[in-house]
Order: C-alpha cells, then sequence, then structure tokens
C-alpha cells in the first residue's frame, strides 16, 4: 500500500509539474507579439490579414471588380500617356494596360501613378512576377489577367487611402514592413518619373 502512495505522489507531482510549466509557457507566449500575415485568393475575393498573437490589426478585403464596358467613361488622356510612355521606355508588358491603371484609380479614387509605380518597384512593371500576372507581389496568388491583377491591387490600395494612408510613405509599413523606408522612397521616384 505504502508503494502505491508513492507511486500516485510522483505521478501527481509530474502531472502538476507539466501543468504549471504549460500555464507558465502560456503567460509568456501572451506577452510576446508574433506578427502573423495571410493573403488569400479566389475568384470572388482576395484578403490581406495582418495579425499578432494579441489582436487582428489589419483586415483588408478585396472584392474583384469586373469593368463595365458598356460605361461611355473615357480616363484622362495625358495620365495615360505619361503611364504607358514611362514603363513603355522600359519594355514593361504593363505599358500596354496604361488605361486600366487610370480607369482603375479614378474608379477607386487613388492616385493614378501609385499602382503602376508600385509594379514597376515590385517586378519591373510586369517583367519579373513570382506569380502569373502579379507584378505587385499581392499576397501569395496569381492573377487572371494583367487587368485582373490592376483592378485588384487598386481595389486594396484604396483600402489603405480610406484609412488615411495616402502617401507610400504612409502605406509602406503595411505593404513591406522589412524595407518600408526604402520602398516608399522608391514608389515616390517612380511616381514622380511618371509625371503629376
Amino acid at each position: 500500500m505504502k508503494n502505491l502512495l508513492i507511486k500516485g505522489n510522483k505521478t501527481l507531482a509530474v502531472a502538476t509539474g507539466i501543468l504549471l510549466g504549460g500555464a507558465i509557457l502560456n503567460g509568456i507566449a501572451k506577452d510576446i507579439p508574433i506578427s502573423h500575415v495571410e493573403a488569400n485568393g479566389s475568384s470572388d475575393i482576395a484578403s490581406l490579414s495582418i495579425s499578432t498573437s494579441r489582436q487582428i490589426e489589419e483586415t483588408i478585403v478585396v472584392k474583384k471588380y469586373i469593368p463595365n464596358e458598356s460605361t461611355k467613361y473615357t480616363p484622362d488622356a495625358t495620365k495615360v500617356e505619361n503611364i504607358r510612355k514611362y514603363l513603355a521606355e522600359r519594355n514593361a508588358p504593363l505599358a500596354d494596360y496604361a488605361q486600366e491603371f487610370v480607369k482603375a484609380a479614378d474608379h477607386y479614387g487613388i492616385d493614378y501613378r501609385i499602382v503602376a509605380a508600385i509594379s514597376v518597384i515590385e517586378s519591373n512593371g510586369g517583367r519579373h512576377t513570382f506569380k502569373e500576372y502579379n507584378a505587385w507581389g499581392w499576397g501569395k496568388t496569381p492573377f487572371e489577367s494583367w487587368t485582373d491583377g490592376i483592378w485588384t491591387v487598386s481595389a486594396g490600395i484604396s483600402k489603405y487611402y480610406s484609412k488615411g494612408l495616402t502617401t507610400p510613405e504612409l502605406i509602406a509599413p503595411y505593404y513591406c514592413p522589412p524595407n518600408a523606408v526604402k520602398w516608399a522612397q522608391n514608389v515616390n521616384y517612380v511616381m514622380n518619373q511618371i509625371g503629376k
């Protein structure tokens, strides 16, 4: 009987130690902010989430925009030419989509140069993409076409604008956190080269 009691106490002591250790580790883990970034895409929605172990800091949900061809809207020809010329000088595949950049920017109320400038910084205007038609380093998925990419990224950038983040300097800590300052400088430089 005495042996059973001793073995029972040892088992109880070990179990208590394991539970106490788990409780301590859990308490420590709650104090360490661990960043987690997710980007998902589907045919209807693309989303970007940035969160820590404590709270969700940022969630951007972008619904895919399908341009309505029956609309009689014509984008500013000077803006279209500014983007087309800048990208064409660099043999960028996106040069042929200059009108889409301006249409999407006007639709979402963002600077017409920013999405084109980001494409230059991230992929040399679509020349070196890591996923098909993804010239922006946007999430982990490819786009269906250049037009799809332009509209999806423009919609995403508009979410930053809606939070008052309307310049590359303000967007950079969320878009490119490891290299925010340099990224913002580069995007601004390209935007200024494209025109006003």
